[in-house]
């Protein structure tokens, strides 16, 4: 498995590398445009404009400071960046590598499904890693630079929330490229499904829907807004998360296995 996931390192690291352009550019422009504005009564303006639906996704947090306000215009969005970027590599490196049949040409070395599966598995998670990571070098650069006080351990957090439930749509999607060798499919089924995911979770809260209905959404468990404010973060948040991962990244090795020997 360790050739194979080096493989898909070095075949993979080009898009990883426009991806996290675009993530840190945008962290870098949030960072650098605080600065410009005039001051707080602005911001809870701006605040205020927000729709009802969006600051109950948010969180309650104090835009007026600069932890808040890095919440409200970049953590909350890592989310959808790393399930789109883990929805699309999954379709590139499981479901395509089964539509163009790539993938009998590796199991023709001695490779089980179990190892094929397994490196993208990994290679995918330690991507967003890479992500998360760039974030927060990012951050803990650029903020005292800019002359604030920076909060590493608030951003560590924060971050930490963001890959586990990156992870755990990551392996939802690998499930789902499990099932399905149509690469375009499960990129539609992946943007679509995290939009509509991320769209309806701020619904739910807005509408005080029930906790248990709330649960079953992965977003509802990215406390990033505690994080950023010194609040204490819910420990369960991060243990649902990382036991979908686990029990999705499973089920989808599983599968994957099981189809071979179906075959």
């Amino acid at each position: 498995m360790r050739a194979l996931a080096g493989d898909l390192l070095g075949r993979s690291w080009f898009a990883l590398a426009w991806w996290m352009v675009g993530l840190l550019a945008m962290g870098a422009y949030v960072v650098a445009i605080y600065g410009s504005l005039s001051g707080t009564d602005e911001l809870a303006d701006l605040w205020e404009l927000y729709p009802e639906s969006i600051r109950e996704l948010v969180g309650d947090v104090n835009i007026g400071t600069i932890d808040g306000w890095l919440h409200l215009e970049f953590m909350s969005w890592i989310p959808l960046v790393l399930g789109m970027y883990g929805g699309i590599f999954a379709a590139g490196n499981i479901s395509r590598e089964t539509e163009t049949s790539t993938v009998d040409f590796v199991l023709g070395l001695p490779v089980s499904r179990i190892e094929f599966m397994g490196s993208r598995l990994v290679v995918g998670i330690l991507n967003m890693g890479v992500i998360c990571g760039g974030a927060f070098v990012l951050l803990t650069v650029q903020v005292p630079l800019m002359g604030y006080d920076a909060s590493p351990d608030r951003y560590a957090l924060a971050l930490a929330n963001a890959f586990l439930l990156g992870t755990a749509l990551f392996c939802g999607y690998a499930l789902i490229a499990s099932f399905i060798d149509e690469q375009a499919r499960v990129i539609g089924i992946a943007i679509g499904g995290t939009l509509v995911t991320y769209i309806a979770t701020a619904a739910l809260r807005a509408a005080s829907a029930p906790d248990a209905v709330r649960w079953l959404s992965p977003f509802e468990h990215y406390r990033a807004a505690e994080a950023m404010s010194g609040r204490a973060i819910d420990v369960w948040s991060l243990v649902v998360l990382a036991v979908a991962a686990v029990v999705a990244g499973a089920a989808a090795l599983y599968w994957y296995n099981r189809r071979d020997l179906a075959a």
